[in-house]
């Protein structure tokens, strides 16, 4: 049986979204974890990441009645088409610069940088829904841990290949050379432009079928029955327990990709970042395949191990990040060139790589949670959309506040940052273990009016 004869089973059709991440926010993610070419160009990209992130909680909240409507084939079609745009404004930045990246950016280069953080903002949240339903809908009770680590490896690999090109594109420029080139820009425009061709490969929900032989119901709906079903997202109590985990997900990014990566040269940036994303597709395999899908263990048991994790990782890892914020922000700190000096380089490319490692806990464990109160494939299209939409509020609040209002002498140190980054993640460990508490349970409750109970294996 050939790929395209598959293409109405669960599995494949998880692959095929994976596939159009890869190409569309995976690759996104490879050219937003480099470091700009100086100063005005991140506080250009700081602006452009604001409204992104802003437009995609809006778009996000509504974009999962928006799937069920209309279907996660159109939404990840339209969704795709906002990357490859993104990428052009950030290149266009890259030439108006100049060779030397010193040059004043114009007024027309930056409306369009900020245009195209607009628009990649409104197509992720189509996209990023369309993902949704299928991961979270498309599993059966004891693969849902594992579909959606199986998506997370392959759309990170995505990142890791633009970020491995860049890297050896760079090299040998010396230390402080620029990960980015004419060619790179190319590069990755032409590939986010190809997501939104693989889209097409996704097929209507109502004819994909189970790995247990189950068909994903979809059941009619219209505009009205969404917007009063999104509006009562904001009451559900189970949302607003995992609200502050939510929003707390994408908060990290200002500091790990702005003032971390001062740290390092140039290049050392290009390599730590490879593994970064690397270490986010290992960690997503080992918590959603080896611990949330273990079928030796009840469902409630699996999700407090997650909690007890989360902890874990939330103390050593940032524990180890303040020890070397405050070294690295000491006077007299020399940028680390894993080219030059690899020992002083070990022990921060450590501290990256579990930086990944907690980002895709930190997400796996969030959409496990969210998948583990319902089945239904309507309610988890707004679900995800929920998540999204509110994660991306927050993220766009985080990049805000360095592009609009912490700018210039108001400027926050990067030790600030980084307890900025902290807080939210310490705080949410207290929502997680509330959210299991009360409404983690073995057998899946459905609402009356979709079905009955299932039991998680």
């Amino acid at each position: 049986m050939g790929f395209f004869d598959t293409l109405n089973q669960a599995r494949t059709q998880v692959y095929v979204i994976s596939f159009v991440c890869f190409l569309c926010p995976g690759m996104f993610n490879a050219l937003n974890s480099l470091p700009t070419a100086g100063p005005a160009a991140q506080e250009v990209k700081d602006k452009q990441n604001a409204s992104l992130y802003f437009c995609f909680a809006i778009m996000g909240l509504l974009a999962g009645g928006l799937n069920n409507i209309l279907g996660p084939r159109i939404l990840a079609a339209i969704g795709g088409t906002g990357y490859a745009i993104y990428a052009a404004a950030q290149y266009n930045i890259f030439k108006v610069q100049g060779p030397k990246g010193t040059d004043p950016i114009t007024d027309a280069a930056n409306t369009f940088s900020i245009f195209s953080g607009a628009y990649i903002g409104l197509c992720a949240g189509m996209l990023w829904a369309a993902q949704g339903q299928i991961c979270l809908t498309y599993p059966t009770e004891s693969q849902k841990g594992t579909f959606f680590a199986t998506f997370w490896v392959i759309f990170n690999l995505g990142a890791v290949l633009g970020n491995t090109i860049g890297t050896i594109l760079s090299w040998g420029a010396g230390p402080e050379g620029y990960a980015m080139n004419d060619a790179m820009y190319l590069i990755f425009i032409v590939l986010m432009a190809c997501g939104s061709v693989v889209a097409f490969l996704i097929q209507p929900p109502g004819t994909i079928i189970r790995e247990d032989q189950t068909q994903v119901e979809t059941p009619p709906t219209n505009v009205l029955r969404e917007f009063v079903e999104i509006l009562k997202l904001f009451a559900n109590p189970a949302m607003l327990t995992i609200l502050i985990p939510c929003m707390s997900s994408n908060w990290f990014y200002t500091y790990q990709f702005g003032p971390f990566g001062g740290y390092f040269s140039g290049r050392t940036n290009g390599l730590k970042a490879i593994f970064y994303w690397l270490g986010q597709a290992g960690g997503a395999w080992v918590l959603g395949n080896m611990f949330l899908d273990n079928t030796k263990y009840t469902r409630t048991a699996r999700a407090w191990t997650g909690v007890y994790l989360m902890a874990g990782t939330t103390l050593a890892f940032f524990g180890g990040g303040a020890a070397f914020e405050y070294t690295a922000s000491a006077k007299g700190f020399v940028k680390i060139d894993a080219g030059s000096d690899f020992g002083r380089f070990i022990g921060p490319f450590i501290l990256y790589v579990c930086y990944g490692l907690y980002d895709a806990f930190f997400q796996v464990f969030t959409n496990y949670l969210i998948g583990a109160i319902s089945n239904d494939s309507e309610t988890l299209s707004r679900y995800a959309g929920f998540y999204k939409g509110t994660q991306s509020a927050a993220g766009g609040l985080s990049w805000a506040l360095n592009g609009f209002v912490f700018t210039g002498e108001k400027a926050l140190t990067s030790t600030a940052q980084f307890w900025v980054m902290v807080i939210p993640c310490a705080v949410s460990l207290i929502f997680f273990a509330l959210f299991t508490k009360t409404f983690v349970k073995d057998t899946t409750d459905e609402n009356p009016e979709h079905g009955s109970s299932i039991k998680a294996h």
